[in-house]
């Protein structure tokens, strides 16, 4: 009997155990931040597609900033990274929302830093 209690005891603080690890600890792999052959077009223009598209693409976008385009994306980039940075004297982006994640924001200055290519 009591062989049985300290095996249930300890099966169950070996479950419990695992409640407060960090979810990036537990799932290495599948949050990794692939920051290796960055391009516009299959890094950075997704990126905006996700968070920025619904209020800043097409004829009437907002604050007057598009990002549906590298050309538009190109014109705005000291507002746009001010912008998703949060830095003091730009409207945080996006609005109402969190930040980006920080691969999204690291993918992002990694493409501005190699000369912003249109790739």
């Amino acid at each position: 009997m009591r062989i049985m209690f300290v095996s249930v005891l300890t099966l169950t603080l070996s479950l419990v155990g695992c409640y407060y690890d960090n979810e990036e600890d537990l799932y290495l792999g599948s949050n990794t931040c692939d920051t290796t052959g960055v391009t516009y077009s299959a890094s950075v223009a997704p990126v905006f597609a996700g968070y920025c598209y619904s209020c800043h693409s097409g004829s009437a976008p907002s604050g007057g900033i598009k990002v549906d385009s590298y050309s538009s994306v190109v014109a705005n980039i000291t507002r746009i990274r001010g912008a998703i940075n949060h830095q003091p004297g730009f409207l945080a982006m996006p609005q109402n929302g969190g930040s980006l994640s920080g691969c999204d924001l690291t993918i992002i200055d990694i493409w501005i830093r190699e000369g912003m290519p249109e790739n």
